[in-house]
C-alpha cells in the first residue's frame, strides 16, 4: 500500500457513485486524490500525523481518506454514536476534515480545538480551508510503518480499543478478503463499510455509496437503496443483518426482486436463517454469503448460506448455536476447550491485528504470545466441528445455567411469531424476552419448550448502535428488572 494513487486505475470506468448519482471515474479519483494530497502536505500534513475524518459517506469522504493514506498520515474513523470526547482526548488527531455541521463539533468538543489543520467540506463560519480548493502538485512520499488508518472497537464489552492498521496490514487484509470477495472490474458493488469499499476500489470494481443513514441501520428506508441497486446494476453488497433484513422485508411487501445481484455479504451479528430464506427467493441469482469476522481480525470465516440453508434453520430448531462456516485458510484457530465443547476463539494470521496503540492494558487481556505467534483473544464462545466448520454459542461468560444467548435466540426466532429475541439473566436465572407478532395463547409455554427459559415479552429488544443487531443485554435486563 505504499502507493495508494497507484492502485487506483487509470480508466474512465466509474469508480465511485455518490447516492446522488455523481459519478467519478477511476482516472478523475486518482488524480483528484493526488491533488489533495499535495494540498495537504502543502499546508503540513506529515506521516504519522493523526487526521480526523468526520465526513458523511460520500465522494468527498474517500478521496480525503485516500490522499491522507497516500501521504502516510493516518485517518481517524471516530462512530460519532460513540463515546467520541474520550477518544479525542486519548488519541488527539494533528488536523480535521469534516463537513460544515461536523465543524460545529469545534465549539462542543474540547479536543477539537486548536487543531494545526482545518478543512471542510462546505461553508463554516468557523476558520478553515476548503476541500475543493485543495490542489497541488502529486507529492512523492515514502509513508514509512506510520498507521494508515485508526478506528476503535464498539466498546460493548469495555472502553473502545484503538485499532492501529498500517499499509502492511491493509494490503494483506485485501489479499484474504480477495480470496472470498473477489470483486474486480465489471463489478458494481454496494458495501456499508468503508473497509469493505476500499478492498472493492482496489480490486477495480465500481463502488455505489449506499443512499442511507448507517448510523442506524436497522431504520434505514429501504427504498433509496433499492432503486440504487435497480438504477445502477448492482452486482454484489454487503452489510449488518438488520440491513438486509430492511431490503427483504420491502421487496416481500411489494412483490419485487433483486434479480441482478449475484453476491450478498453480510455478518456482524448472528444472522437469522429466516433471514437467508427471504434473501434466498428476493434476491434468486445471488449467492448468499455469512462473513464472521471482528474489528481486529476480518475474515476469520465464511460460509456459503444458501447452500446450507437447511442446516442453519436445523441448528437453530435443535438449539444448536449459531454456524458461521469454514475459517479462512490465511488464518489459524485456537479453541482452549473439549471438543465439541464452547470455549473461546482464538485467531492468528497475517490479517490479525497484532496489538493495540498505546493500551498495553488491553493487549494483555486479549492478546496471547506464543513464540512467535500472536493470538487474539475474540471473546466469542465457540467450537468447530468434525468438518472443521466453526460455530458460535455467544460471548465468553455469557452463558446463563449452561444456556448460552446464540443458542437460546436461535430457537426462539425460528417461531415465526418472534420478531427478536434476547437472552438476559435475572437474578440468575435465564430469560428469554421477545418481540411478539400475533402470538397464540400459549407463546410463553412454546417459547420455554424452544429454549428452556422463562418467557418474557417485551416491546423492543435494544441492540447496539453500530450493526443494529446485536443483543444489549445490560439495556435489556433492566427493562425487565
Amino acid at each position: 500500500m505504499a502507493n495508494v494513487i497507484d492502485l487506483l486505475r487509470p480508466t474512465d470506468t466509474p469508480a465511485l457513485i455518490s447516492p446522488g448519482g455523481t459519478k467519478l471515474s477511476f482516472r478523475a479519483l486518482r488524480d483528484r486524490v493526488g491533488q489533495v494530497a499535495g494540498g495537504l502536505k502543502e499546508h503540513g500534513v506529515q506521516p504519522g500525523d493523526r487526521i480526523l475524518l468526520l465526513v458523511p459517506m460520500g465522494i468527498d469522504l474517500y478521496v480525503s481518506l485516500l490522499a491522507v493514506f497516500h501521504l502516510g498520515a493516518t485517518a481517524m474513523l471516530v462512530d460519532p454514536s460513540g463515546p467520541v470526547d474520550n477518544i479525542l482526548k486519548r488519541y488527539p488527531p494533528t488536523g480535521m476534515v469534516g463537513s460544515a455541521k461536523a465543524h460545529m463539533l469545534r465549539l462542543k468538543h474540547p479536543a477539537l480545538r486548536g487543531l494545526q489543520l482545518y478543512i471542510s467540506t462546505g461553508f463554516t463560519p468557523l476558520p478553515h480551508r476548503s476541500l475543493k480548493r485543495l490542489a497541488a502538485e502529486v507529492p512523492e512520499v515514502d509513508p514509512g510503518t506510520h498507521p494508515a488508518l485508526l478506528t476503535f472497537t464498539t466498546g460493548t464489552t469495555g472502553a473502545p480499543k484503538a485499532i492501529a492498521r498500517s499499509h502492511a496490514f491493509l494490503r494483506a487484509q485485501h489479499e484474504v478478503l480477495a480470496d472470498h470477495m473477489a470483486l474486480g472490474p465489471g463489478d458494481v458493488d454496494l458495501p456499508t463499510l468503508p473497509v469493505f469499499l476500499l478492498h472493492s476500489l482496489a480490486g477495480g470494481a465500481t463502488c455505489v455509496i449506499p443512499d442511507a443513514d448507517l448510523r442506524a441501520v436497522g431504520q434505514v428506508d429501504p427504498d433509496p437503496v433499492l432503486r440504487q441497486i435497480d438504477n445502477q446494476g448492482i452486482t454484489s453488497t454487503s452489510g449488518s443483518p438488520a440491513f438486509f433484513q430492511r431490503l427483504a422485508d420491502r421487496l416481500e411487501q411489494t412483490q419485487t426482486r433483486m434479480d441482478g445481484l449475484r453476491h450478498i455479504f453480510t455478518g456482524g451479528a448472528r444472522v437469522p436463517s429466516g433471514l437467508i430464506d427471504q434473501l434466498a427467493v428476493v434476491a434468486p441469482n445471488a449467492e448468499l454469503h455469512i462473513v464472521y469476522g471482528s474489528t481486529e481480525a476480518e475474515p476469520i470465516a465464511v460460509l456459503d448460506a444458501r447452500r446450507n440453508r437447511e442446516r442453519l434453520a436445523q441448528a437453530e430448531a435443535l438449539g444448536q448455536g449459531a454456524l458461521v462456516g469454514t475459517p479462512v485458510p490465511a488464518i489459524s484457530i485456537r479453541i482452549d476447550a473439549p471438543s465439541g465443547e464452547p470455549g473461546e476463539v482464538m485467531v492468528a494470521g497475517p490479517h490479525v491485528n497484532p496489538g493495540y496503540l498505546d493500551d498495553p492494558e488491553a493487549e494483555a487481556r486479549t492478546k496471547v504470545r506464543d513464540g512467535a505467534v500472536i493470538w487474539h483473544r475474540t471473546g466469542d464462545a465457540g467450537w468447530q466441528d468434525e468438518s472443521g466448520d466453526l460455530w458460535l454459542a455467544g460471548r465468553v461468560g455469557e452463558d446463563i445455567s449452561g444456556l448460552w444467548p446464540l443458542i437460546a435466540e436461535g430457537a426462539a426466532e425460528r417461531l415465526q411469531w418472534v420478531r427478536r429475541a434476547g437472552l438476559v439473566a435475572i437474578q440468575d436465572e435465564p430469560v428469554i424476552a421477545v418481540e411478539l407478532h400475533q402470538a397464540p395463547e400459549d407463546w410463553a409455554e412454546q417459547l420455554h419448550h424452544a429454549t428452556g427459559a422463562r418467557a418474557v415479552a417485551v416491546e423492543h429488544v435494544p441492540v447496539d448502535p453500530r450493526h443494529n443487531a446485536k443483543v444489549d443485554r445490560d439495556r435489556l435486563a433492566s427493562l425487565i428488572e
